[in-house]
């Protein structure tokens, strides 16, 4: 499965590219949400795992733009914003999980399989040009 991580913090993006890659999944990371439109029809993930602090765009907005591009792919928030508020947003956007940072790394994996499982029509056994 390929995920699309965009996350701006680069030792912590690296280091869970590198995590999330290690468990199996390919994994795209940008820094900034400004081409995630771009990215998502070049790439055609699997599932988008969004920060909320970013530059130029919130995860919130972007949210917003992936739904409206692509309603079937799933996204879950990984965010330092653990505010009751914060979270009822990003379920609001249509979030399949909202994850807040510190967070235990194969717990991230559980989930991304999980809602991979629920959400997924076995895209793998679909060719991909």
């Amino acid at each position: 499965p390929q995920i699309l991580l965009i996350e701006d913090d680069e030792s912590f993006g690296s280091v869970l590219k590198s995590y999330l890659e290690l468990n199996g999944f390919k994994v795209v990371w940008q820094t900034a949400g400004r081409t995630v439109e771009k990215t998502i029809l070049q790439v055609q993930p699997d599932i988008c795992i969004l920060d909320v602090m970013l530059p130029e765009v919130d995860g919130f907005t972007l949210a917003a733009r992936i739904r409206n591009l692509k309603p079937s792919l799933p996204f879950l928030f990984l965010t330092a914003r653990s505010q009751i508020n914060d979270i009822r947003k990003g379920f609001g956007t249509g979030a399949e999980d909202y994850l807040t940072k510190p967070f235990d790394s194969e717990v991230l994996v559980l989930k991304v399989r999980a809602i991979l499982s629920r959400t997924s029509t076995f895209k793998d056994a679909e060719p991909r040009e």
